[in-house]
């Protein structure tokens, strides 16, 4: 709805331009009617108004006068001038003030009604334009981050990017012809470290870390930083300055651990001197980030400074605690007790006590990621406090830390299994009890399973498990107990108890009687 402001020192006209203009029609409304022109900046000031009807000739301020002044506070502001005859001198004046039109009084209702029209038609247009315009502008960042993201992963080419006006380079602070490293940046320990805070608090402080972290860049002239992630950023630092650039790495790091309950760890990547090898710089800067493993959190980790074989043994370790978390999902004691072995193997081969503490809490961190995955709270299933892994540190050798840690994995494997058997418990409970009322029906494992909404299979795996028969088995064994109930009470012929338990074909109820009983129904029914 456009707001209206109409000024006129006769207020005849005033009232019939209110009264018989349809103003709704036209998406209007008369926000205000004045007398005078300094009544109607004073509205302006303090109020929305969208178009101004004003008679061009008014004592004191006249009409040109007031347009002016309201220009300046409202340039969109659309201008409709009304006058006599005798002032159409002014009409110069007032298309030098772009106005909408000028109309000549008396004013006719359809020739306003014509000018509303045009003056509306303009309106519209402008909104949209400015709708896509703010939609535009909205849409620029994540377009920037993904195609920012595009360039560090190999997904758009560096040369197709440049084939433009390179303006996107531009915007993002790169120079295309100079030595360039990437920066990956790692919020530590996200699950455990907010485990104390609200989900919406927990969320506020992963924002407003983000944000200190694009301010730090933008006072830097930074502008390639983008979101990997919701824990994972990374950025491009151009030139071949790396004492700078590791400086500038650490005073972040400091900045975050000062401000924040959490902490960021940083890998960095070689100079490279072409954008084509972006990619693999992105991809030292994430393996020196994956070091963070061996070399401990809050800190910034160099690719220049990795050994060759610590890469493969970085990976190989978490291979190995990926097994570990799976037998202790699926409550294999024996190969938990090997996987862990496997992992203090190469735990072992570290040679100092900080960095083998340092994986000690990563594999923490590690499981608790995990457990999240699943729904589950480490510290929950544990009983414990984040407070209480400090007992790590005072653990005297590596086969202490091992001894606690197997502990801890069994016990949450077992409740893991617990939680899962009484989930499943319920499940077949369920099931037996859709057998039960259903017995004089046509029951299949796969309509069974997609009321359940399993498949077929996994459903049949679970029954097997969980009773020791498979399902099929289970529903002739309900049905022969409840012919059996049945052919006691003579009432009931034999064919309509073979229909109560689902039998249509009255010989293959009692061929099925029979293999289970070693009688027929009716030798049954006369030796009860």
């Amino acid at each position: 709805m456009y707001n209206v402001l109409l000024a006129d020192d006769e207020v005849l006209d005033l009232r019939g331009m209110e009264r018989f203009i349809p103003w709704n029609e036209f998406g209007m409304r008369v926000a205000a009617v004045v007398s005078s022109g300094f009544a109607a900046l004073d509205y302006i000031r303090h109020h929305p108004v969208d178009i101004l009807i004003t008679d061009i000739r008014m004592p004191i301020m006249s009409g040109l006068e007031l347009s002016r002044e309201a220009l300046q506070l409202l340039p969109q502001l659309k201008i409709i001038f009304v006058s006599g005859y005798e002032d159409f001198h002014y009409a110069k004046q007032a298309v030098e003030l772009n106005a909408q039109s000028y109309v000549l009084k008396p004013v006719e209702d359809e020739e306003m009604i014509e000018v509303l029209r045009k003056t509306k038609r303009q309106l519209d247009h402008e909104a949209q334009q400015s709708r896509l315009e703010s939609d535009y502008y909205k849409t620029l960042p994540v377009l920037k981050n993904d195609m920012l993201t595009g360039l560090l992963d190999g997904r758009q080419d560096p040369e197709n990017m440049m084939g433009g006006d390179g303006t996107f380079f531009e915007q993002c602070g790169i120079q295309p012809s100079a030595p360039h490293r990437v920066a990956v940046i790692e919020i530590d320990d996200v699950a455990w470290k907010l485990n104390a805070y609200g989900e919406t608090e927990a969320k506020q402080i992963l924002d407003n870390l983000y944000q200190t972290i694009a301010d730090y860049c933008a006072s830097r002239r930074i502008r390639s930083l983008c979101k990997l992630s919701g824990r994972q950023f990374a950025f491009v630092l151009q030139g071949e300055q790396q004492e700078e650039h590791g400086e500038l790495a650490v005073c972040l790091i400091k900045e975050i651990e000062a401000r924040y309950p959490v902490t960021i760890t940083i890998g960095l990547s070689n100079t490279a001197v072409s954008l084509s090898l972006i990619p693999a710089s992105f991809g030292q800067a994430r393996q020196a980030l994956d070091y963070k493993m061996l070399a401990g959190k809050s800190r910034l980790i160099r690719f220049s400074d990795l050994e060759p074989y610590s890469v493969e043994e970085v990976h190989n370790f978490e291979m190995r605690l990926d097994a570990l978390f799976a037998e202790m999902s699926n409550y294999r004691l024996v190969e938990i007790d090997d996987e862990l072995e496997n992992v203090f193997t190469l735990i072992r081969r570290m040679r100092s006590k900080s960095t083998v503490y340092n994986v000690a809490i990563q594999i923490i961190s590690r499981l608790d990621a995990y457990l999240t995955g699943l729904n589950e709270n480490l510290f929950q299933m544990l009983d414990m406090r984040m407070e209480n892994l400090d007992i790590l540190f005072k653990f005297e050798t590596m086969d202490d830390i091992k001894s606690w840690l197997r502990r801890r994995v069994f016990e949450i494997s077992e409740t893991l299994h617990l939680k899962k058997q009484n989930k499943n418990n319920k499940l077949l409970k369920a099931v037996c009890s859709y057998v039960e009322e259903h017995l004089d029906e046509n029951i299949a494992l796969r309509d069974v399973s997609n009321l359940f909404s399993f498949s077929p299979n996994h459903l049949g795996l679970l029954f097997k498990q969980g009773t020791g028969i498979n399902f099929s088995d289970y529903v002739v064994e309900r049905r022969m107990e409840k012919a059996c109930r049945l052919l006691q009470n003579p009432q009931f012929k034999i064919f309509e108890v073979a229909g109560q338990v689902g039998y249509k074909n009255l010989t293959y109820f009692s061929r099925q009687f029979k293999d289970k009983y070693g009688m027929t129904p009716g030798d049954y029914r006369r030796q009860c």
